[in-house]
């Protein structure tokens, strides 16, 4: 799927939109590409089980040194 995109600015003409620029057609995926890699999402695994470690960890010291 493309898009239209203005490198200028968009103005309404009664109810149709003008470019006061130039037109162009970008692809959907230069716009946002698509999801995370396999290498990213473990990344972000390992990063969130890090997370969370240190947090349990931190409420068991707590809990341990209240005693």
């Amino acid at each position: 799927m493309n898009f239209i995109v203005c490198d200028g600015v968009w103005q309404s003409a009664g109810q149709t939109p003008v470019c006061v620029g130039t037109l162009t057609t970008v692809a959907q995926n230069e716009i946002s590409p698509s999801g995370l890699t396999a290498e990213d999402h473990a990344q972000i695994r390992e990063h969130a089980l890090i997370l969370f470690a240190i947090v349990f960890g931190a409420l068991v010291l707590k809990k341990a040194l209240k005693l």
